[in-house]
């Protein structure tokens, strides 16, 4: 099923219920070259892909159940982002290997070709083409490679903010709109490439460091120092960025100033500490520890950014069950959801829903509360599971 208009938009499906050959999915929608070689899919797998935009950008969908597909992909027209929301996927390069599982975004660059091999599988992905990437970058003034334009992957200190999936987010009733056309679509397709230049580094480009390393080193900078309250000069110098340049990276790519980041970030301390204090600290003493030294401003902040006092915070902390931690009570949900059905094929999605937040706030719970992601909590049950199985047993598969 596609539709198509005259500024390129299309939304195109494929899918075996449809009777499409697995293989045609690679050759019969970038401008009729072959990509893949060597496809391949099991019996019995059901698989759907959908696209969706136009000739600069499109976001896409694989779902994959019930068995393995694989193949090579060789050099393309676009630059590839994904995620992982299920499964496990394994990308096999010319100088290394790469597994992924669900989490962070991963990058496949456009000259790059690679072999690929996944199993029960749910995919997101937003492709750019080179061309298009290439022109916002000159935009930018960015100093781009003669040769390919080779990206390596975001650094954890920036990964974590998930910069792009929340603009993918924010963006996707309009990028999805067949309506939204021209320049509209243009100016929205640009924010997208402008967040990939600014947080995957470019390769090959001599001595100049990549934005991408400034904004890391930037976020590196304020976390380090937060106590401290930097400010926006002392940040700048840090990172090698001018106070304006620090200013712009920070409001296209985070969508905030360095100081309302630093704010932030500065909430989110406070937050751990009173989750987590084994003590009889109050609310007042971890805020001053944090910089916050007018009580009434800081409660008026810590609502805005969490929905709930404080002292409200504190008050479930210390009413965790031991064995639990201390813990709030939607991670405690989230944590017996997943205990109860560890060998179900759970997802974020479906966790969120059990704990009553939305995905990307299970996601921030997790890391303050319990230090790891919830796929990475899911993982570990499911070791557990299979550790006291295996003991139970004495034999193994």
């Amino acid at each position: 099923m596609s539709t198509s208009s005259t500024n390129g938009f299309r939304r195109l499906r494929f899918t075996e219920r449809d009777g499409t050959d697995y293989a045609r999915i690679f050759s019969a929608e970038v401008n009729g070259r072959d990509l893949g070689t060597e496809t391949f899919v099991t019996d019995g797998t059901h698989y759907e892909y959908t696209i969706v935009g136009d000739d600069d950008v499109t976001l896409r969908t694989m779902r994959s159940e019930g068995g393995r597909r694989g193949g090579v992909i060789g050099p393309r027209n676009d630059h590839v982002v994904f995620w992982l929301t299920r499964g496990r996927l394994e990308m096999h390069f010319a100088d290394r290997t790469r597994v992924l599982e669900p989490g962070s975004p991963y990058i496949a660059s456009a000259s790059e070709a690679y072999r690929f091999a996944s199993a029960d599988t749910v995919y997101n992905g937003l492709h750019l083409a080179d061309a298009f990437l290439r022109s916002v970058g000159e935009e930018l003034g960015y100093r781009l490679p003669s040769g390919p334009l080779l990206f390596d992957q975001q650094d954890e200190t920036v990964a974590r903010r998930e910069p792009l999936r929340r603009l993918v987010q924010d963006l996707a009733p309009a990028l999805l709109d067949d309506r939204v056309v021209g320049r509209m679509r243009t100016a929205l397709n640009r924010r997208l490439a402008v967040v990939v230049l600014d947080t995957f580094p470019i390769r090959n480009r001599g001595e100049d460091v990549p934005v991408a390393n400034r904004l890391r080193d930037a976020i590196r900078y304020i976390e380090a120092h937060a106590q401290d309250r930097p400010s926006v000069p002392d940040v700048a110098g840090a990172c090698g960025l001018s106070q304006r340049g620090l200013q712009d990276v920070f409001a296209r790519t985070l969508g905030t100033t360095p100081n309302r980041f630093l704010r932030d970030h500065r909430l989110d301390c406070v937050r751990r500490e009173l989750l987590r204090t084994p003590g009889d600290d109050g609310v007042t003493p971890i805020a001053r520890r944090w910089g916050f030294t007018n009580p009434g401003r800081f409660a008026t902040a810590y609502r805005e950014r969490f929905g709930e006092d404080p002292a409200a915070t504190l008050r479930t902390s210390r009413a965790a069950h031991p064995e639990s931690g201390r813990t709030s009570w939607r991670v405690r949900r989230a944590v017996a959801h997943i205990v109860a059905n560890a060998e179900s094929a759970l997802t974020v999605d479906e966790i969120a829903e059990a704990a009553g937040v939305r995905p990307r706030r299970l996601q921030q719970l997790f890391r303050e509360e319990c230090g790891r992601s919830p796929m990475a909590y899911v993982r570990a049950v499911r070791a557990a599971g299979s550790r006291s199985t295996g003991a139970g047993s004495g034999g193994h598969d």
